[in-house]
Parts: C-alpha cells; structure tokens; sequence
C-alpha cells in the first residue's frame, strides 16, 4: 500500500487564505500610519527656519546701532546690543504710537462689524436652501478677488463726496467690504460643521430662528468666531494701499503707512525701521502665538465630514 502525506492527501478549500499580493503589499507600505521619515522632520525644520529667519533678523537689527548694521563682514549679533533705537522712537518720533493706536481702532472696529454682520450672511448661506445659494457665495467670493488699488481710484471720490476723507468711518467701511467676503466664507464653512437637528430641536421649543442664533449657534461657534475675527484683523492691521490714499492726514496714519515714510531721499534708517516694525508686528505675535490653533481650525472647517 502506498501511503501519501496528509498535506498532499487533503483537498484543497476555494477559500484558503491567500498571500498578500506585492501589489497589496505596496499599497500597505503608503499607509498614512507609518512613522515619517528623517528627510521629512529635516523639511519641517528647514521650513521653520526660513520662515522665523526675517522676523529673527529683523529684531536683531532694532537692537544694533549704526555701525553694527553696516558693518563688513556682517555682524549676525549685536555686541553689545543697545535699546537707543527704541528710545528714540519712544521719545523722538511719538507719531509711531499714535499710528500703531490708529491700526488698533481701526482693524478691531472692522473686525467686531465683520462678525456681526457677516455672521448673520454666513449663516443664512449656510442654512437656508434656496436657489441660487452657491451663486451667492461664489459671487461673495469674487467680490474680494478685486485688489484694493483697483478701487482706490472711484473710492477716493465717493469718500470726497461723502466727506469720509481723514475720517475713522470711511478708513472702517473700505476695509469692511474689503474684508467682509473672507468673514462670510470662513464663518459658513464653520457653520456647516454645527449639526442641524440641534436647531430643529429648539424651533420645537418655541424658540425664534435669531434667538437660535444667538444663544445657541454663536457660542458653539465660538472657535470659528475666534478664528475668522484674527484672521480679518491681521488683514485689516497689515492693509496699506487704502490706507495711505484714505488717510493723507500725519495724524490718521496707520502703522504700515507710516513706517513706510520714515526713508528718507538720501538716506535709510534702518535701525528707526526695523525698531518701528518689531513695534508695529508685535501685537499680531502676540495674538497669532495665543490664538494660533483657532486660525487653524477656521482654515480648515469644513474639509473633513463625520
């Protein structure tokens, strides 16, 4: 009798596992799970670098005096480092404080009237069906794709006729329009994340559709509120074509506008600019270092769903 082995005597089942493919093997070895690479951690901390290298060099030369800033070879740090530049903008040129508070009044007061009333436009976009809708926002959408030079020309006039020249109002008002349609888009976006039965709750309470956005909608809002008030801030705070052609008054100058004039025709105080600019970017360190993953959060609301 002829004996086999019982591997080669049992039959082969259809549904015995199969080995990986390479092709599976291939599509396994791209998952998003993996530890990153070294190559990409040395891409991350060179994209740091470059991006923090202005700023650092930039607050490097606020604290050297003249000779260091020319000096030949270069000098990368101040020795010894001196606060005269700050110094003499505090006392010389007091002008600066006075544009840094102008920015401040202005972007602020744009700011809290983008969230009010483009949250209300937001809002409406997002939840209202009706024809048109994406339309709406797209057309919302084009209206800032305009550069603000391209306006400058038939604001100028309508701002003389209304006498909103020099004026707090009209310098609020440009950059409300201006920046009004980036409010809207981030707000929607954000709006569209808050469930819908949270508000079909409520209407079956009784309450009204603005008692539901304002006590209810608003503050689970809030981190997008957050996030599109810094964002049309910064843009406000660093805006300057509307700026210097709105505002030709010294005293109504904005920070921007007024930095920009401290060259002078034969000369350029390097140490006075950069002392001003540090003066003038350190409010919106400050607030982009504390509110930095608000910003993130508005930028990307919406991109994901579930």
């Amino acid at each position: 009798m002829v004996t086999h082995n019982a591997q080669e005597a049992q039959p082969l089942s259809k549904h015995a596992p199969v080995e990986p493919t390479r092709i599976g093997a291939r599509r396994n070895s791209w998952s998003f799970n993996r530890e990153p690479s070294v190559w990409f951690y040395l891409l991350v901390v060179a994209t740091v670098v470059i991006s923090l290298f202005p700023i650092v060099w930039l607050v490097l030369t606020s604290i050297k005096d003249t000779n260091q800033i020319y000096a030949w070879p270069i000098q990368y740090l101040p020795s010894p480092p001196t606060f005269e530049n700050y110094r003499f903008i505090f006392t010389q040129t007091p002008e600066m404080l006075r544009y840094i508070l102008n920015s401040f009044i202005i972007s602020s007061s744009m700011t809290l009237f983008v969230l009010f009333v483009g949250g209300m436009a937001a809002y409406a976009i997002s939840r209202l069906k009706f024809r048109g809708a994406e339309a709406v926002l797209i057309g919302v959408m084009a209206v800032s794709m305009f550069p603000p030079i391209a306006l400058i020309p038939s604001l100028f006039l309508i701002f003389r006729t209304l006498g909103l020249i020099n004026t707090y109002p009209g310098i609020i008002l440009a950059h409300t329009a201006l920046y009004m349609p980036l409010g809207i888009w981030i707000l929607q976006n954000y709006f569209r994340t808050i469930p819908p039965e949270i508000e079909e709750s409520a209407l079956i309470d009784g309450a009204s559709p603005f008692r539901i956005y304002w006590n209810i909608i608003l503050p689970l809002a809030r981190p997008g509120l957050i996030s599109a008030g810094l964002i049309v801030f910064i843009f406000s705070w660093n805006e300057f074509p509307l700026a210097l052609v709105l505002l030709p008054d010294d005293a109504m100058r904005t920070a921007p506008v007024g930095i920009s004039l401290y060259p002078g025709e034969y000369s350029f105080p390097w140490e006075t600019v950069s002392t001003a600019t540090v003066l003038a970017i350190l409010p919106l360190l400050l607030i982009t270092f504390i509110f930095q993953r608000y910003i993130v959060s508005g930028l990307t609301a919406g991109s994901t769903k579930g």
